[in-house]
C-alpha cells in the first residue's frame, strides 16, 4: 500500500513540474562537460538548458553519483540524463539526443610509469581504475583487463598516483582537466597514446508517456534554435576559454 501511494505521489508531482514547463535532469561531476564548479555547470549542462529556454522550459540539473544517476532514472525520479554514452543510452532503453560531443577514450597513467600498448591484448592482467555505473564499450572489459570499480573518476585518478592500480580508463579531456585542476595530480599523470574508443556523448531522455511531454522532442528543436542562431558556438567558445 505505501508503494503504491508513493509511485501515485510521484506520479502526481512529475505531472505538476510538466504542467510548470520543468524537466529534471541529472548529471555527474564530468568537467569540463558538466561540474557545479564551472561556469553555467559546464559546456554540456549549459547547451542543455539554453536548449530547452528556447523552447520555454525549464531544465533542472541534479548533480549525483553516476550509479545513483542510473538508479533513480529507473525509479521514474528524473526525465533524462547527461552526458550518456551510447552503452548507457541501449541499457537505459532511453531515446537519444544528437552527439553533443565526442570524446576519446583511453588510459591514463602515472608518468614515471607508462604502459605502451599497441591492442588491448597487451594490457591482460593489468589493473584498471573504472567508474561504478558507466557504460563502457563492452568489449573493452572483456579484454582481460582486471577493472577496480570507485565511484568517480577523480577518485580514480588519486588511487592511480597512489600507485593502487596500473591505469584509470577515462575520457582524454574530463581526464586533463582533472589534472590540471588538481595541484597534487599534475605533473604526475598522463594520458597513454593510442586511445581505444571515440564515444558520442548524448543527452538521453526517457520514452515520451501519454499526457506528458516529449522532451527528447522539445529538446531536439532547442538544440536546433542554438545552431540557427550562433548560439551554440557561442557557448562552445565560452567554455574552450574557461578550461584550466
Amino acid at each position: 500500500m505505501l508503494l503504491r501511494c508513493c509511485t501515485a505521489f510521484l506520479s502526481f508531482w512529475l505531472c505538476l513540474a510538466a504542467a510548470a514547463g520543468e524537466v529534471r535532469l541529472a548529471t555527474l561531476e564530468y568537467p569540463p562537460y558538466s561540474s557545479q564548479h564551472l561556469p553555467a555547470g559546464g559546456s554540456i549542462v549549459e547547451l542543455t538548458q539554453r536548449a530547452f529556454a528556447t523552447q520555454g522550459h525549464t531544465a533542472r540539473m541534479d548533480f549525483l553519483p553516476w550509479a545513483r544517476v542510473r538508479a533513480e532514472l529507473r525509479n521514474g525520479l528524473y526525465q533524462g540524463a547527461l552526458a550518456l554514452w551510447p552503452q548507457e543510452i541501449i541499457e537505459e532503453h532511453l531515446v537519444a539526443s544528437r552527439p553533443l560531443f565526442y570524446s576519446q577514450l583511453g588510459f591514463f597513467v602515472r608518468q614515471d610509469s607508462p604502459v605502451p600498448f599497441a591492442t588491448l591484448a597487451e594490457l591482460r592482467g593489468q589493473r584498471v581504475g573504472v567508474v561504478r555505473g558507466y557504460g563502457y564499450p563492452p568489449r573493452l572489459l572483456r579484454s582481460g583487463l582486471i577493472a577496480e570499480e570507485a565511484v568517480d573518476d577523480i577518485s580514480n585518478l588519486r588511487k592511480l598516483a597512489a600507485r593502487r592500480f596500473d591505469l584509470v580508463l577515462l575520457e582524454r579531456i574530463v581526464g586533463q582537466h582533472l589534472i590540471e585542476a588538481d595541484p597534487a595530480l599534475r605533473g604526475r599523470l598522463t594520458w597513454q597514446e593510442p586511445a581505444v574508443a571515440r564515444v558520442p556523448l548524448f543527452v538521453g531522455f526517457i520514452p515520451a508517456q501519454a499526457g506528458q511531454p516529449d522532451w527528447a522532442q522539445i529538446f531536439a528543436r532547442g538544440l536546433a534554435e542554438l545552431h540557427s542562431n550562433g548560439e551554440y558556438t557561442r557557448i562552445l567558445q565560452r567554455h574552450a576559454g574557461a578550461a584550466p
